[in-house]
């Protein structure tokens, strides 16, 4: 019991408020210009989040249960205080897998590199888990800037998230975490020495790389060789 407080108070400690993400005064970046939602004309429709609702979730490492949500657009996780307060989760590696109670959704702390080899720091969240091998999402949200009318022939257009497409990674102890081949020609690229056991494979399989399914089925295979 004493230990738990004890994580109870680090967890207070290392997070920072946030207020109502649409009533927030702080300033956000998005692409090339420097966006401030309190000088926005009109409150931005859509939301960033998901799921707006806080819901059960628990801290795996700790094994303590809050009441959590996910931000997609700021990529982060928003917990309920005891105060009633909403506080931001820190990035740090005690609270790298928070998994919600309801729907089992896992999401792990993952540095992970995109097409572009830009390297991330973010949330995924674990789809299947096979050997050395793990299939992740990432969850996208878009915000579009607010664009006032120039001329009387134009409207105003009001900033929004909008739901962007989601993005695959394929986690492999040798080659870390990277996004997720779209064809059997960058499949074998990754795994140039498995070349033959893949052909046949896909040859065997009707595989569609573009579905979670037909991902995951890659995940079982590349986990028996």
């Amino acid at each position: 019991m004493k230990n738990t407080f004890f994580l109870l108070f680090v967890i207070l400690l290392i997070a920072v408020p946030v207020f109502s993400q649409d009533n927030s005064e702080s300033a956000k970046v998005v692409g090339n210009s420097y966006i401030n939602p309190s000088r926005l004309q009109n409150k931005p429709q859509g939301s960033p989040y998901l799921q707006k609702m806080f819901a059960s979730a628990k801290i795996e490492s700790l094994n303590l249960k809050a009441f959590m949500r996910y931000n997609v657009f700021e990529d982060n996780f928003e917990f309920i205080t005891s105060k009633n307060d909403t506080l931001i989760l820190d990035k740090i590696e005690d609270f790298s897998t928070i998994v919600f109670s309801g729907n089992n959704k896992k999401y792990k702390l993952t540095q992970y590199t995109n097409s572009k080899n830009k390297l991330f720091n973010g949330y995924l969240i674990s789809l299947s888990e096979k050997g050395n091998f793990t299939l992740f999402k990432k969850e996208t949200i878009a915000f579009f800037e607010e664009k006032l009318a120039k001329t009387t022939l134009e409207r105003d257009m009001p900033a929004k998230y909008s739901k962007s497409s989601d993005f695959y990674f394929l986690k492999n102890n040798d080659k870390g975490v990277i996004e997720f081949p779209d064809s059997k020609k960058q499949l074998i690229k990754l795994f140039p020495d498995k070349k033959e056991s893949i052909e046949n494979f896909l040859k065997e399989n009707k595989i569609d790389f573009s579905e979670e399914s037909g991902m995951i089925q890659i995940i079982n295979f590349l986990a028996t060789l």
